[in-house]
């Protein structure tokens, strides 16, 4: 019942705020503050006082010619009836907004508006532009460019001038002729040392609701580990999102676990994100065009995942010239190639890196290996103005090994996709993209243990853990333009999987395996539409429907997940706005880590397992007075049905146990409140970003049934980063974060084996579950301490003549040294007396890691 009063009162609270703004504008009471002034003058008055927005043409409207005002309080209509009568001038209203015209336009229905359209690129390597603003200035008509560069503004047909402007480039002015519509497409110029571009069209103004859109220079300007730009990394600097002990690659937002985030690369989901363990991810800074991150009001065309959506896209690939670029620092190598196949026809992008560690200690030990690769390929070919093709292709994988005492363990994992990829404008109106994507991911885990002899190892035993998904899709989304304040999105997506969740081979003198669990087949059907309804100039609706139909031989789920949003702009500076998203999940991400090495192993819904569903509203406002100041504040409530765990007690490589036997299912819930502030103070760009949060689990199983804290339930969550940019060839990174500590179960009291039974080495320190029985009061009980650090960093750029570019980054990760602790052990030492006692150690690593990466662009 809670849930549905939060819908029924921000239905309300929108039906108000649409009914206020529903009145007639020419009504509008409007008191002049002088007698004589010009047109423009009282146009810009009438506008902050009456909120009435004024379209018109410099053709018709002659913003400079002085009137006469009458000196009483009158109406936005009497005002304007002195202004422009008599002459051959006349208006026509459209809930908020007053489109001025010339008498003989008005007669004509069909000049009443004109359809815009074509895609925004980059003038010198004709890569697309995602998410620049086209729009008509001074009015509310804009719109922004979809993920491959296409924009349809619907327009005045009165107005001959719209702005094309982005972060880091040049904005262009379009000068347009008279016509019925027209196909013009924008090439824009990189800018240097531009700052902020002021943008004032409504539809650039609807990205608060818990969006964040990541440029490829935003990843630039952020200090992280080793000195590695990362898409994960900046991602976790944005409100609502932390990472797990501070240094890894975890994202966790808004009280969800990291198999709760849908990873999309050019529009195929990744299963794992990780290298290094977590100190880089699979995604090449290289490679990668830009980052779009929802975190609570989801458009409809996404679903399968319930915490986030993180949607990455590559380069295309440069239509113009052959070049690339060459990095390398403390972890990894890498080298990029793009150019055209076809000049402004056809091109592609090959991008790898590599780490070369394994290959600087492989002289000093054997005993451990452990390397990791990426390789990203995408090449697209412009078939005509209207149809283009992409084809889209990722390997990446890591292995890790220990050979030491007999034993010979190693563990590998990685992912592979493929995506091809046709986009086609069937009509300035409509634009369609279909995609055929295929996905697998697998994880290998072999420990063989023998005994040596005259130098020969013999093998005694072993096993080999096996786990892998494979996902094929078919998916394509209709966008229809139907006019300037209505836009329709739709699709439909057919699905085929196939998972084989966790399984173990155990080997003897005998080499015979074990028996083999069975595998499971799925199929996805998907279906979902949106409509963006623009409502008096200020008030936007966005209602949509996402429905999901899973099923097998052994099951069949159904999911209808309504979605809303809605943003109501108050004058050109502030804006409130609200939503509720619905969202289902059949797969489940499950974390062993039962052979001594983590492991994350996904498996899908059965008959006994049944999908997640999370619920979760939002309400912020958005405070832009200027553009070198940005506010965002925003609270939300988020509640989780059918959230999986492992179950504690038994064995995820257990062949004898069915695999949906050792998952248990609970409820999970969290609220908080986030913050975001970013403003220019002479050359120093700053950035702000703060959470309070609350995040809580309850599962029958745990804790004897009561609610208790997340493992990841961090109260506080502060990050400042500030950008110092002396010159285009230097300057200077500083990041600081603060969060919380995570909540942990250690036990309270250990009991030990006695009578010896076991055979226990007194004079082992460590103590394992196997050696002693443990006691635990309380479930995540306890804290860890809040972790922070300082992350400073610095860049040399030297440009040569023929357009090379050089880049020296050096910089300190953890500068003051802070000693965070990531986990604590027990252990055991024997006192002065010769007793036994029991501590607990907190274990921190990665304390004052310097850095240096060098990358040479041509």
């Amino acid at each position: 019942m809670g849930l549905f009063l939060r819908v029924v009162i921000n239905l309300v609270l929108l039906l108000v705020a649409e009914c206020c703004f529903a009145q007639q504008p020419l009504s509008f009471s409007y008191s002049p503050p002088k007698r004589d002034g010009s047109i423009g003058y009282f146009l810009d008055d009438m506008s902050q006082k009456a909120g009435v927005t004024f379209s018109y043409s410099s053709r018709y409207v002659d913003v400079t010619r002085t009137v006469k005002a009458a000196d009483t309080t009158s109406s936005v209509g009497s005002m304007l009836m002195q202004m422009f009568r008599p002459s051959e001038i006349t208006w026509r209203v459209d809930r908020n907004k007053i489109l001025l015209m010339g008498v003989s336009d008005a007669d004509d229905d069909s000049a009443s508006y004109v359809l815009i359209h074509g895609y925004v690129k980059e003038a010198d390597s004709r890569e697309a532009v995602i998410g620049a603003a086209v729009f008509v200035p001074g009015t509310s008509f804009g719109t922004i460019t979809n993920n491959y560069g296409y924009y349809a503004l619907s327009m005045p047909a009165t107005q001959q001038r719209i702005i094309v402007a982005y972060l880091g480039f040049e904005t262009d002015t379009l000068n347009l002729s008279k016509e019925a519509g027209q196909r013009r497409d924008v090439f824009m110029q990189v800018g240097r040392n531009l700052g902020e571009v002021q943008v004032l069209s409504s539809k650039a103004q609807t990205q608060a609701s818990s969006f964040h859109h990541v440029a490829r220079s935003d990843m630039k300007t952020r200090v992280v580990l080793l000195g590695e730009n990362d898409v994960i990394k900046t991602v976790q600097n944005l409100p609502g999102v932390q990472s797990g002990s501070g240094a890894g690659n975890l994202v966790l937002v808004r009280g969800g676990d990291p198999g709760q985030n849908l990873h999309l690369l050019d529009g195929v989901p990744l299963y794992n994100v990780d290298h290094f363990f977590g100190l880089t991810s699979v995604y090449n800074s290289d490679a990668i065009r830009s980052v779009d991150l929802y975190k609570g009001a989801f458009p409809a065309r996404f679903g399968g995942r319930t915490a986030s959506v993180i949607d990455v896209t590559t380069k295309d690939g440069d239509m113009q010239h052959w070049g690339g670029q060459f990095s390398m620092g403390f972890v990894k190598s890498s080298l990029t190639v793009e150019g055209p196949l076809k000049k402004d026809k056809a091109s592609i992008m090959v991008s790898g890196r590599r780490t070369w560690i394994d290959v600087l200690w492989r002289p000093f030990t054997n005993d451990v290996a452990f390397n990791f690769y990426d390789l990203n390929l995408k090449a697209n070919y412009i078939v005509n103005a209207n149809n283009r093709l992409f084809l889209s292709v990722y390997n990446g994988r890591d292995r890790f090994g220990v050979n030491s005492g007999g034993t010979n363990a190693s563990t590998s994992w990685g992912n592979s996709t493929i995506s091809a990829r046709w986009n086609s404008i069937l009509h300035p109106r409509l634009f369609v993209n279909t995609t055929l994507t295929y996905s697998a991911f697998n994880y290998l885990l072999h420990d063989r243990r023998g005994i040596s002899e005259d130098g020969a190892m013999t093998l005694r035993d072993g096993y080999k853990g096996v786990s892998w998904v494979k996902d094929m899709a078919l998916r394509s989304v209709l966008n229809w333009k139907v006019a300037s304040n209505h836009n329709i999105e739709t699709g439909v997506k057919l699905a085929y999987a196939h998972f084989n969740p966790a399984e173990v081979q155990y080997f003897s003198q005998s080499n015979v395996p074990g028996t083999l669990p069975e595998r499971v087949h799925s199929n996805e059907l998907t279906f979902f539409a949106e409509d963006v309804v623009k409502v008096g100039g200020k008030l936007s609706l966005i209602p949509g429907m996402h429905f999901a139909n899973w099923f097998s031989k052994q099951f069949d789920y159904s999911s209808i997940q309504p979605r809303f949003r809605a943003e109501l702009l108050l004058g050109r500076s502030h804006m409130l706005y609200t939503s509720y998203a619905q969202m289902a999940q059949f797969l489940h991400l499950i974390t062993s880590t039962t052979y001594g090495l983590p492991a994350d192993f996904w498996v899908p819904g059965s008959s006994t397992i049944e999908p997640e569903e999370s619920y979760t509203s939002t309400f912020g406002y958005r405070f832009k007075p200027e553009k070198k100041f940005f506010f965002n504040l925003e609270l939300y409530h988020r509640d989780i049905r059918n959230v999986t765990a492992y179950d504690q007690g038994k064995n995820l490589f257990d062949n004898s146990l069915k695999w949906d036997d050792k998952i248990i299912q609970g409820k999970g819930w969290s609220y908080g409140v986030e913050a975001l502030l970013r403003t220019q103070l002479g050359r120093v760009n700053l950035s702000t970003a703060y959470t309070w949060s609350r995040t809580t689990r309850q599962f029958a199983q745990i804790n004897d049934g009561d609610p208790f804290p997340y493992r990841y339930d961090r109260r506080h969550n502060f990050k400042i980063a500030a950008l110092y940019q002396r010159s285009a060839n230097f300057d200077i990174t500083a990041n600081w974060m603060y969060m919380s500590g995570e909540a942990i179960t250690i036990p309270d009291q250990i009991y030990p084996d006695f009578d010896n039974n076991l055979l226990i080495s007194q004079a082992s320190t460590i103590i394992n579950s196997s050696n002693y029985t443990y006691s635990y009061a309380k479930w995540n009980g306890y804290r860890l301490p809040p972790i922070h650090r300082l992350d400073v960093g610095m860049n040399f750029t030297k440009r040569y003549k023929r357009g090379w570019e050089r880049t020296w980054s050096i910089g300190v990760f953890n500068a003051y040294a802070r000693r965070n602790v990531m986990f604590v052990d027990v252990s055991s030492e024997t006192d002065a007396s010769g007793n036994e006692r029991f501590k607990l150690k907190g274990v921190s690593v990665l304390q004052f890691i310097p850095y240096v990466n060098y990358r040479l662009k041509i």
